[in-house]
Protein backbone atom coordinates (compact mmCIF):
# COMPACT_ATOMS: atom_id res chain seq x y z
CA UNK A 1 0.00 0.00 0.00
CA UNK A 2 1.72 3.38 -1.12
CA UNK A 3 2.37 5.73 1.98
CA UNK A 4 0.66 9.06 1.56
CA UNK A 5 3.13 12.11 1.78
CA UNK A 6 2.78 14.55 5.17
CA UNK A 7 1.22 17.42 3.45
CA UNK A 8 3.64 20.62 4.29
CA UNK A 9 1.65 23.28 5.56
CA UNK A 10 2.61 26.84 4.25
CA UNK A 11 4.85 28.72 7.00
CA UNK A 12 3.26 31.30 8.95
CA UNK A 13 4.86 34.99 7.76
CA UNK A 14 6.95 36.83 10.32
CA UNK A 15 5.39 39.27 12.69
CA UNK A 16 5.68 42.74 11.63
CA UNK A 17 8.48 44.30 12.96
CA UNK A 18 7.83 47.53 15.30
CA UNK A 19 8.57 51.08 13.93
CA UNK A 20 11.75 52.45 15.05
CA UNK A 21 13.93 55.74 14.40
CA UNK A 22 15.46 55.47 11.34
CA UNK A 23 19.33 54.81 12.01
CA UNK A 24 21.40 57.59 12.71
CA UNK A 25 18.75 59.82 13.85
CA UNK A 26 17.49 60.88 17.67
CA UNK A 27 14.45 62.28 18.01
CA UNK A 28 13.26 65.74 19.88
CA UNK A 29 10.18 64.09 22.41
CA UNK A 30 8.31 66.94 22.83
CA UNK A 31 7.77 70.87 22.90
CA UNK A 32 7.72 73.12 19.41
CA UNK A 33 9.76 70.74 17.98
CA UNK A 34 8.34 67.75 18.83
CA UNK A 35 9.31 64.94 16.40
CA UNK A 36 12.27 66.62 14.26
CA UNK A 37 15.25 64.43 13.87
CA UNK A 38 18.97 65.30 14.77
CA UNK A 39 21.07 63.63 12.89
CA UNK A 40 23.68 61.34 14.36
CA UNK A 41 27.42 61.98 13.04
CA UNK A 42 30.09 59.08 13.26
CA UNK A 43 32.39 61.29 15.62
CA UNK A 44 34.50 59.84 18.19
CA UNK A 45 32.91 59.35 21.85
CA UNK A 46 29.53 60.79 20.46
CA UNK A 47 26.87 58.60 22.19
CA UNK A 48 23.18 60.42 22.36
CA UNK A 49 21.10 60.05 25.34
CA UNK A 50 18.74 57.79 24.94
CA UNK A 51 14.86 57.87 24.33
CA UNK A 52 13.57 56.57 27.41
CA UNK A 53 16.29 58.21 29.54
CA UNK A 54 15.47 61.98 28.01
CA UNK A 55 11.78 60.93 28.53
CA UNK A 56 12.93 60.32 32.31
CA UNK A 57 14.63 63.71 32.49
CA UNK A 58 12.66 65.94 30.81
CA UNK A 59 9.84 64.74 33.03
CA UNK A 60 12.09 65.75 35.76
CA UNK A 61 12.57 68.94 34.71
CA UNK A 62 9.29 70.10 32.73
CA UNK A 63 8.12 72.31 35.75
CA UNK A 64 11.42 74.43 35.82
CA UNK A 65 12.13 74.51 31.87
CA UNK A 66 10.05 77.41 30.66
CA UNK A 67 12.11 80.49 30.53
CA UNK A 68 15.07 78.56 31.99
CA UNK A 69 18.70 79.77 30.69
CA UNK A 70 20.51 76.11 29.88
CA UNK A 71 24.11 75.34 28.96
CA UNK A 72 24.12 71.70 27.33
CA UNK A 73 28.16 71.30 27.95
CA UNK A 74 28.88 68.12 25.60
CA UNK A 75 26.41 68.96 22.97
CA UNK A 76 27.22 66.21 21.06
CA UNK A 77 23.95 65.53 18.87
CA UNK A 78 22.12 68.67 20.75
CA UNK A 79 19.64 65.99 22.43
CA UNK A 80 19.49 67.51 25.59
CA UNK A 81 19.95 71.26 24.75
CA UNK A 82 17.26 71.47 21.94
CA UNK A 83 15.09 69.17 23.68
CA UNK A 84 14.75 71.80 26.16
CA UNK A 85 14.82 74.83 23.83
CA UNK A 86 11.97 72.65 21.98
CA UNK A 87 9.80 72.67 25.24
CA UNK A 88 10.19 76.46 26.41
CA UNK A 89 13.81 76.91 27.72
CA UNK A 90 14.71 81.04 27.26
CA UNK A 91 17.96 80.12 26.43
CA UNK A 92 20.54 77.26 25.78
CA UNK A 93 23.86 77.40 24.84
CA UNK A 94 25.81 73.98 23.22
CA UNK A 95 29.31 73.73 24.04
CA UNK A 96 31.42 71.30 21.30
CA UNK A 97 34.73 71.18 20.84
CA UNK A 98 34.52 68.95 17.81
CA UNK A 99 34.79 71.29 14.40
CA UNK A 100 32.06 68.96 12.50
CA UNK A 101 30.28 68.21 15.34
CA UNK A 102 29.81 71.78 15.92
CA UNK A 103 29.36 72.83 12.27
CA UNK A 104 26.52 69.93 12.04
CA UNK A 105 24.44 71.65 15.33
CA UNK A 106 24.82 74.90 13.69
CA UNK A 107 23.34 73.65 10.37
CA UNK A 108 20.27 72.07 12.70
CA UNK A 109 19.90 75.48 14.66
CA UNK A 110 19.31 77.08 11.12
CA UNK A 111 17.52 74.97 9.52
CA UNK A 112 14.94 73.86 12.42
CA UNK A 113 14.90 77.42 13.20
CA UNK A 114 15.97 77.67 17.33
CA UNK A 115 16.54 81.23 17.61
CA UNK A 116 17.11 80.43 21.81
CA UNK A 117 20.01 78.79 20.86
CA UNK A 118 23.44 78.97 19.94
CA UNK A 119 27.00 77.25 19.58
CA UNK A 120 30.14 77.74 21.05
CA UNK A 121 33.29 76.09 20.16
CA UNK A 122 35.17 75.43 23.12
CA UNK A 123 35.62 72.58 25.57
CA UNK A 124 33.55 71.79 28.55
CA UNK A 125 35.83 72.53 31.13
CA UNK A 126 37.53 76.31 29.33
CA UNK A 127 33.93 77.62 29.04
CA UNK A 128 33.03 77.12 32.41
CA UNK A 129 36.18 78.67 33.44
CA UNK A 130 35.99 81.73 31.29
CA UNK A 131 31.66 81.58 31.58
CA UNK A 132 30.86 84.81 33.20
CA UNK A 133 27.43 84.07 33.61
CA UNK A 134 24.83 81.65 35.75
CA UNK A 135 22.65 78.93 34.37
CA UNK A 136 19.49 77.67 35.90
CA UNK A 137 19.93 74.01 34.26
CA UNK A 138 23.53 72.77 32.85
CA UNK A 139 23.92 69.03 31.01
CA UNK A 140 26.79 67.13 31.67
CA UNK A 141 27.09 64.25 29.42
CA UNK A 142 30.72 63.80 28.48
CA UNK A 143 32.16 60.48 26.39
CA UNK A 144 32.87 57.66 28.79
CA UNK A 145 36.26 57.26 27.97
CA UNK A 146 36.64 61.23 28.79
CA UNK A 147 37.32 61.56 32.56
CA UNK A 148 36.54 64.69 33.47
CA UNK A 149 33.15 64.15 35.47
CA UNK A 150 34.60 65.21 38.72
CA UNK A 151 36.27 67.98 38.05
CA UNK A 152 33.64 69.38 35.26
CA UNK A 153 30.78 68.60 38.09
CA UNK A 154 32.40 71.19 40.84
CA UNK A 155 32.86 73.73 38.59
CA UNK A 156 29.64 73.59 36.91
CA UNK A 157 28.16 73.15 40.43
CA UNK A 158 29.69 76.76 40.85
CA UNK A 159 27.63 78.59 37.75
CA UNK A 160 24.37 77.11 39.18
CA UNK A 161 21.73 79.61 40.51
CA UNK A 162 19.89 78.76 43.46
CA UNK A 163 16.96 76.74 42.95
CA UNK A 164 19.20 75.66 39.80
CA UNK A 165 20.13 71.94 38.61
CA UNK A 166 22.96 69.95 37.47
CA UNK A 167 22.55 66.94 35.40
CA UNK A 168 24.97 64.25 34.96
CA UNK A 169 25.06 60.60 32.93
CA UNK A 170 27.28 58.53 33.76
CA UNK A 171 28.14 54.31 32.96
CA UNK A 172 27.24 52.31 36.21
CA UNK A 173 30.46 51.38 38.17
CA UNK A 174 32.37 54.78 37.14
CA UNK A 175 30.22 57.11 40.12
CA UNK A 176 31.83 60.10 40.19
CA UNK A 177 32.21 63.07 43.13
CA UNK A 178 28.99 63.90 45.24
CA UNK A 179 28.28 67.40 44.61
CA UNK A 180 28.98 69.43 48.00
CA UNK A 181 26.32 70.67 50.67
CA UNK A 182 23.90 72.14 50.43
CA UNK A 183 23.22 70.55 47.15
CA UNK A 184 20.94 67.49 46.93
CA UNK A 185 20.41 64.53 45.11
CA UNK A 186 17.05 65.80 43.59
CA UNK A 187 16.66 62.25 41.34
CA UNK A 188 18.69 59.37 40.34
CA UNK A 189 18.00 56.24 38.11
CA UNK A 190 19.73 53.23 36.38
CA UNK A 191 18.33 52.64 32.47
CA UNK A 192 20.31 49.80 31.81
CA UNK A 193 24.24 50.40 32.09
CA UNK A 194 23.83 54.15 32.43
CA UNK A 195 23.08 56.27 35.78
CA UNK A 196 21.02 59.59 34.92
CA UNK A 197 21.64 62.08 38.19
CA UNK A 198 19.93 65.08 38.93
CA UNK A 199 20.96 67.50 41.75
CA UNK A 200 19.33 70.36 42.87
CA UNK A 201 21.08 73.64 44.30
CA UNK A 202 18.47 75.14 47.36
CA UNK A 203 17.58 78.51 47.26
CA UNK A 204 19.20 80.35 49.74
CA UNK A 205 17.91 81.02 53.13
Amino acid sequence: MKKLKKRRLPKRPPAPRRATSKPGFVRIISGSHRSRRLPILDAPGLRPTGDRSREILFNWLQPWLPGAQVLDAYAGTGALGLEAASRGAAKVVLVENNPRVEENLRGIINEMDFPNSEVVNNTALRFLDFCGEDWDLIFLDPPFSLDQLDEVSLKAAEKIRPGGFLYREYAEGNTPVAIPEPWELYRQKKVGQVILELWRKPHES
